[in-house]
């Protein structure tokens, strides 16, 4: 029996491939798309899992409060992961670590650029890091060991031992390699090719004794015994506890590492927020989105064809079949075309991945034998073939045979209501999901199209390292030479990543009960000019700064907090037990958050040029590749050891668009994907409406109709549904994206056109689908459609 039914169902199959395929294909697209992004869900919901200690891994935060608002930080002072050992119980191990460094690491002839840290060989443990050469307890029996991961070891060394051989870092210091360590996944939250004991870092950085400066990461074990509540509540004063009540606005707790990844954003009152747990419950809406509108896509073309076969359902009562052996057999067929679609849905997903990957810049797999992918392949073969194969198994089952043998047609009644409503609901979807595309468009069109207070474009970041700053002289003076630079800025830190604040600043009238956060930039007196900023008050620090040692710039925010009566410019602000003099006032902009409103106050002190970004800009109009080539032989020749790496300032600027850019092309994808799979849909519905109503449309064309009227007469129930649909998707999606866009201060307000421009898009594709079937049917032969009738 269950021979015969897969013999029929292959060929029913084949006598309406043309459906079948449409059918198939719709699906397996819709599966794809799915899997593909729970590929991606999977992912972030397991990052980290690799580690075996993860559930009692945390990193120390700190909550500060400045001036009204709560600000939520990773940074610790130098001496708190060892006091916290000490007299905290419960903490297994703590240990410190910086916040990353680009070295270059070199043996004989070969130099490569390689970012790692310094850390507290506890970090070994915390992490259980696993050693293919070395052993991790005597990693860093000696200062001046290094731990390489695999990759980097190779590049090195190639497939020698690295154990107990040396080589060089920053071209200044030699180092033994102790251990070489397998590399953590692409989803780890920590990532390192080499790391150095951190008493190394101790030694070169004295201001780690202080416990009021913050500049270090702290990473916790805690005892599997150890209460989390007991410990936070122990860690809360801390800090305040050892500088006698110095510390009192800020206090401190431990942040699980199963929080970092899917949380991990505080608002300003210090509240924890989603972080890309926002992301993976939007787009795991949308992938079930786009498998809902192909499974109604595949019941919907499935019922609909199934209708032509009443007269083999009477032919087959007649003949001693009964009910439950039709029911059997229409399920059966309908799992069939279901399980053709799994199958070639697992190919286009081995096609698609790599894209997938480059696109989201992640390095996800696919493996048929991990139990939740088979299950969830199998999930969509069952659901959407018993779903599909129910209604006719069910319904055509019924049919009286003498009836359905004599040509009586049965009513649509129910069935033919079902069927609108599912379209309805596959375009509402479709509808929804290209109102969010465009409007998440338009916020980031928005953001990156607004008045920065600076010059982006034709900008070039390259680092300073190396000789780089004993030569910087002689490298702008060669590099305007070229006469394709027009200026050449030195700033400490990258102006997308100013790392660091302050809150000790003090100035004549401030409130002494007042703690505002301060963010310190350091920068040459080509800073300003090199990125077309302009000062309103005061001037530009000298050349070489001199007599501009201990004199500052300050941002316009600054300047509106401090100015009381008169001018800023000559004002003097108190800092770390010194006197600076504001010299100038630079205009607002944009540095670190894209989405902020408002700037964040600023002081820009002189640079020291010990290390930084140098920004060359260049002349407008200048051929590009010419200019790159000459910027780096200039400095090659100044600083031959290191390699020329540099990124234009608008990369760096479109980098802090990640996360959203993520959301906008993911939404593209899918929207396109929906409508297409609706299409496929409409376009087999289209040719069902119109061969169920040749015999009308032949009637109508031979008393008069025209070839237009008939067109439109088939158009006019498609155009109906969909106009249902976007009265329906209006609201959804006014009110979906009206909560995701409160997530930004920066924000736009929904336009009225984006409703227009998706119902005239949902509508215009429809009519354009079904338009190619009303017109060869209108077009048809009436006599010939009547006699075959």
């Amino acid at each position: 029996m269950i021979r015969s039914y897969i013999k029929s169902a292959f060929r029913n199959l084949w006598k309406t491939k043309g459906y079948s395929f449409l059918n198939i294909f719709g699906l397996a697209v819709g599966i794809t798309a799915a899997a593909l992004i729970f590929l991606w869900v999977e992912d972030q919901v397991t990052k980290n899992d690799h580690f075996a200690n993860k559930k009692d891994i945390y990193v120390v935060k700190s909550k500060q409060k400045y001036d009204g608002a709560t600000y939520v930080f990773e940074s610790t002072p130098g001496p708190f992961a060892t006091a916290i050992a000490e007299d905290i119980a419960g903490i297994k191990h703590a240990a410190r670590l910086d916040w990353g460094n680009n070295y270059l690491l070199s043996l004989g002839d070969k130099a490569i650029n390689q970012r790692g840290n310094y850390a507290d060989p506890a970090l070994l443990d915390i992490l259980s890091v696993e050693f293919l050469q070395g052993d991790r307890r005597s990693a860093f029996s000696e200062l001046n060991n290094i731990v390489l991961n695999e990759s980097t070891a190779q590049r090195l060394f190639g497939d020698e031992s690295a154990i107990g051989k040396t080589i060089r870092v920053n071209n200044d210091e030699s180092y033994m390699v102790s251990g070489v360590v397998k590399e953590f996944p692409i989803n780890s939250s920590f990532k390192f090719d080499w790391i150095i004991d951190f008493k190394k870092y101790e030694l070169a950085n004295p201001w780690l004794e202080n416990w009021g400066s913050n500049g270090l990461m702290t990473v916790v074990q805690l005892d599997q015994t150890a209460n989390l509540s007991t410990v936070n509540a122990t860690l809360l004063d801390f800090a305040k506890a050892k500088t006698n009540g110095e510390t009192t606005f800020y206090q401190n707790f431990l942040y699980p590492m199963n929080r970092w990844n899917l949380y991990n954003v505080f608002d300003s009152d210090g509240f924890e927020q989603e972080g890309v747990l926002k992301h993976i419950r939007l787009f795991s809406i949308i992938a079930w989105v786009v498998l809902l509108i192909a499974c109604i896509n595949f019941m919907n073309l499935a019922t609909a064809r199934s209708e032509k076969r009443a007269k083999e359902v009477g032919m087959r009562k007649v003949v001693g079949a009964k009910r439950y052996t039709l029911i059997l057999q229409f399920l059966s067929e309908a799992l069939i075309s279901a399980a053709f679609a799994v199958m070639l849905a697992v190919g286009l997903i081995y096609l698609s991945i790599g894209s997938f990957n480059s696109l989201l810049n992640t390095n996800l797999t696919v493996d048929l034998l991990e139990p939740a992918h088979l299950y969830f392949l199998g999930g969509i073969l069952l659901t959407c073939g018993l779903l599909a194969g129910s209604y006719p198994a069910f319904y055509l089952s019924s049919f009286n045979p003498l009836k359905t043998l004599k040509g009586a047609k049965q009513k649509a009644g129910t069935a033919g209501f079902i069927r609108r409503g599912l379209v309805v609901l596959q375009y509402t979807a479709s509808v929804l999901l290209v109102i969010c595309t465009v409007i998440i468009y338009q916020q980031i069109q928005h953001t990156k199209n607004r008045d920065l207070g600076f010059e982006r474009s034709q900008v070039i970041n390259t680092s300073l390292q190396g000789n780089m700053a004993k030569h910087l002289d002689v490298i702008k003076d060669q590099l305007k030479a070229t006469g394709h630079i027009e200026d050449v800025g030195v700033s400490d830190n990258n102006l997308m990543d100013i790392g660091s604040n302050a809150s000790g600043f003090d100035w004549e009238g401030k409130d002494p009960k007042s703690h505002i956060l301060i963010s310190i930039l350091k920068a040459d007196d080509d800073f300003i000019p090199s990125l077309s900023m302009t000062l309103h008050d005061g001037r530009n620090f000298k050349p070489h700064f001199t007599g501009d040692s201990t004199s500052v710039i300050v941002n316009a925010t600054l300047a509106k907090m401090m100015q009381a009566d008169g001018m800023v410019a000559g004002q003097t602000l108190h800092w770390n037990n010194e006197l600076h003099t504001i010299i100038g006032v630079v205009n607002d902009f944009m540095f670190n958050s894209v989405f902020s409103v408002n700037p964040e106050p600023l002081v820009i002190f002189p640079t020291n040029y010990e290390y930084g970004t140098l920004y060359i800009k260049t002349k407008a109009g200048v051929d590009l590749p010419e200019t790159l080539s000459q910027i780096e032989r200039i400095i090659k020749a100044n600083n031959p050891e290191y390699p020329f790496e540099y990124r234009f300032l608008d990369e760096t600027f479109n980098s802090k668009f990640s996360s959203v850019m993520l959301v906008q092309n993911l939404a593209s994808i899918f929207a396109v994907l929906s409508i297409f799979i609706s299409c496929l849909g409409l376009f087999g519905l289209a040719s069902y409406s119109a061969e169920q109503r040749a015999k009308e449309i032949s009637i109508r064309k031979i008393l008069g109709a025209s070839i237009g009227r008939l067109v439109g007469m088939l158009n006019k129930e498609f155009i109906l549904l969909v106009s249902i649909s976007c009265l329906i998707a209006f609201p959804l999606g006014w009110w979906f994206m009206h909560d995701w866009l409160d997530s930004y201060k920066y924000r736009i307000d929904i336009s009225w056109t984006v409703f227009l421009l998706a119902a005239c898009l949902a509508i215009l594709i429809a009519v354009l689908t079904v338009s190619s079937h009303a017109w060869r049917a209108a077009t048809a032969n009436p006599t010939k459609t009547l006699k075959e009738q």
